[in-house]
């Protein structure tokens, strides 16, 4: 099968959240919702203005490793950690079972590009 990539990010993201019932909601611990809500922030403060990241170091240093405090230990701790109990059992599953996976894959993952 050939593999189809898209720069279509919110294709991506959108992916398969129609099988979800819009009315559904749950209940999440504040704190952890607001940790995650300022790392979206925080990526927004930097991407947001191309004179944050000028060239490739920049980028590095925002990013940092697992184990620095920077844009990806917060990105990794926001996903794997705070929000870890916040979905349902159901969705859980759904991602497991690739419900939400898209047959597209982002264009970074094309070698030839």
């Amino acid at each position: 099968m050939d593999r189809v990539f898209t720069d279509n990010q919110e294709e991506i993201v959108e992916y398969g959240l129609e099988k979800i019932d819009a009315n559904e909601t749950v209940e999440v611990n504040l704190k952890d919702l607001t940790y995650v809500y300022r790392t979206l922030q925080e990526y927004m403060r930097f991407f947001h203005q191309p004179a944050h990241y000028q060239n490739l170091s920049d980028i590095h240093n925002f990013l940092g490793t697992a184990d620095k405090p920077a844009g990806f230990h917060i990105l990794n701790e926001s996903v794997y950690e705070k929000m870890r109990d916040m979905f349902p059992e159901h969705i859980d599953n759904m991602f497991g079972e690739g419900d939400f996976d898209c047959p597209k894959l982002p264009s970074y993952y094309n070698e030839n590009r």
